[in-house]
């Protein structure tokens, strides 16, 4: 397995030396990734997740936030399942607490996930936000996210993030591109034969928009006009992402 850049205590530290004046979020996400039990599909998870949604607003002590992504384009041979849970919250320590929140009284809506849902793995994660999308977060609004496993270039580390994201944002921003940009880099729960550094994540309003900015991407290269990449990435799958939970954290 490959060697992680840092230990993950010291990972956080880095981030916030290197963006201190820079407002850039960083916050705690985890990721389930499900199929769905035999004879179950989205209707019968989506049941649940409204149990489990009216739960957390009564008893989540802490801000949460959630999408099901499901995929449009990827090989079931590299990745086969049917979606993926991912929620947010502001540290990982709140990660942690809404976990709690939910043990401490939802044992039968938990029931009724495992009765609908094979969930194959659960992992804590650290979310860094390279650019905040431009629209505005909606409550049960549709988005779609490309995921990309990545890899810092040899010779490149994490001090060399926020320089090159100042020039990707730039070129972005000319390019008219809307949409987020996240590193989220894996934590507790994460395979032991994870052989990439962080995901690379992009969030679109259309399949069109993604297409378009795959399109760019290709002129740019054979332009001469892409900036220089830090890392090596694999090909992209993109997911629709449908929001499940909208409680974001109070600004000040």
């Amino acid at each position: 397995m490959k060697i992680k850049i840092l230990l993950l205590t010291i990972l956080f530290s880095a981030f916030n030396a290197i963006y201190a004046d820079d407002h850039i979020e960083i916050s705690g996400m985890e990721a389930i990734q499900c199929n769905f039990e035999e004879g179950k599909d989205m209707d019968d998870v989506m049941k649940v997740i409204g149990e489990w949604n009216d739960y957390g607003d009564d008893n989540f002590g802490v801000p949460y936030s959630a999408w099901i992504l499901t995929p449009i384009f990827r090989s079931n041979a590299d990745f086969g399942n049917d979606f993926i849970f991912l929620g947010f919250s502001n540290s990982l320590a709140n990660v942690g607490r809404a976990q709690d929140d939910f043990q401490r009284g939802a044992a039968k809506i938990g029931e009724k996930w495992e009765k609908a849902t094979n969930c194959d793995s659960q992992s804590m994660n650290i979310n860094v936000e390279v650019r905040a999308p431009q629209n505005q977060w909606a409550e049960g609004g549709v988005h779609y996210t490309s995921v990309q496993s990545c890899s810092l270039k040899e010779g490149s580390s994490n001090s060399d993030f926020k320089a090159n994201d100042a020039i990707w944002n730039e070129y972005l921003d000319a390019g008219g591109f809307k949409g987020g940009v996240w590193r989220w880099w894996p934590e507790t729960g994460s395979s032991i034969d994870t052989d990439y550094d962080y995901l690379l994540a992009a969030s679109f309003s259309t399949v069109e928009e993604y297409g378009a900015a795959r399109d760019g991407r290709l002129q740019a290269m054979m332009s001469g006009t892409r900036p220089e990449e830090i890392h090596d990435c694999n090909t992209p799958r993109l997911y629709k992402s449908t929001n499940i939970r909208l409680n974001l954290p109070s600004e000040g």
